[in-house]
């Protein structure tokens, strides 16, 4: 009898993260694989504010901790019959793994969502030690999982041979029950006071400058005041920008218009997006983002083409609609047209469910199973 051998697959993160537990979810009950979770922490709260513990969602994690840990660098080394997925450089025990598979021509795999393009605002010694950082990855015996387009054409231009770099975009439920979600759309509406007979907007991150809500603002104000004021936009998160985006609404005069909420459950944020009439991906620059979770709720998608999961995802005018991350007028003539035109919301949503679906996340350990090292 030929019996396969079981593979054992240690993915290392910083921390958990709701989209890469949806991942890890399908792992469960695979006779042929095992995962192993290490996170630095347990926790990030100055990133993410999830509610919920989701470190040991689906299985038991080993926190390795932020400081040098001999004991956890032992155990990648010694385990060679194991595969190991490095999520970034995040720490310093991180840092010094692919230090130590390159010195040992080690297979092992780097998994990054955010290889910037510019270094702009950093530092020579930023600059000078993120290069270094890459050219060893360059010439390490590792396979590169990149999320989406824009991250593996940033390693074409570094250099990296075609035959090591993969696709592992970030996955989403696509068998979520949205007539559920729509059951309660006026209990929605009612909560965030959309207009009677109006529409519900919404969008979601880290607000941060790369992320561009001060630009999807922007094209708020350029709507026709009739349009405008049947309209709530709602923005999902926190971070350093929210102080400007508030002082932005009130000055364009939108507080009617625009709401701000603090970071919800990810099955609140479902039931949002799944009740909105359009979801943005504004971003200046975002390696991935929301763009799947809108699709994938049957929502009509407006993503910029500094959008990763947008650039990934969205046939123009077919599932989703495009636009230059500046270009605030084309964003707001976008909007118009989708609210002015219901059969049209309709159609690019279903076309946008359908390429949803062709990306469950079942694929994603089929992908991690079948090119990994």
């Amino acid at each position: 009898m030929n019996i396969s051998k079981k593979i054992v697959i240690n993915l290392i993160q910083d921390v958990a993260t709701p989209h890469n537990n949806v991942l890890i979810k399908q792992f469960l009950g695979r006779d042929n694989v095992e995962i192993k979770l290490w996170y630095a922490v347990s926790k990030n709260e100055r990133l993410y504010q999830w509610s919920q513990d989701i470190t040991h969602e689906h299985l038991p994690a080993v926190i390795y901790g932020q400081n040098l840990n001999l004991s956890f660098l032992y155990y990648c080394l010694t385990h060679s019959h194991e595969r190991f997925v490095i999520v970034g450089w995040m720490n310093i025990n991180t840092r010094l793994l692919h230090l130590l598979f390159f010195f040992l021509q080690r297979s092992f795999n780097h998994w990054t969502d955010l290889p910037s393009p510019t270094e702009e605002g950093r530092t020579l010694k930023q600059k000078i030690l993120r290069r270094i950082a890459y050219l060893f990855l360059r010439y390490s015996n590792s396979k590169i999982f990149g999320v989406g387009k824009m991250t593996l054409d940033c390693f074409r231009v570094w250099g990296f041979p075609e035959h090591r770099l993969v696709n592992l975009p970030i996955f989403v439920n696509v068998d979520e029950d949205i007539h559920l979600y729509r059951s309660r759309r006026s209990e929605l509406h009612q909560q965030f006071n959309v207009p009677e007979h109006g529409f519900l907007l919404s969008a979601g991150s880290r607000l941060i400058y790369e992320k561009g809500y001060d630009l999807l603002i922007e094209s708020i104000s350029k709507l026709t005041l009739e349009l405008r004021e049947k309209i709530k936009l709602v923005i999902v998160g926190s971070g350093e920008e929210l102080p400007v985006l508030k002082q932005q609404v009130k000055s364009l005069q939108l507080d009617t218009q625009v709401q701000f909420h603090n970071w919800m459950n990810i099955s609140d944020f479902k039931f949002l997006i799944a009740n909105s009439d359009i979801f943005f991906h504004p971003a200046r620059f975002d390696s991935y983002g929301g763009t799947t979770l809108g699709m994938a709720l049957e929502v009509v998608v407006i993503g910029s083409t500094g959008a990763g999961a947008a650039v990934d995802r969205i046939e123009h005018g077919i599932n989703g609609f495009l636009y230059e991350p500046s270009d605030t007028k084309t964003l707001s003539d976008h909007i118009e047209k989708l609210l002015n035109d219901e059969s049209a919301r309709k159609r690019i949503a279903f076309a946008g469910r359908v390429t949803a679906l062709k990306w469950t996340p079942t694929r994603g350990v089929d992908i991690l199973v079948e090119h990994s090292v």
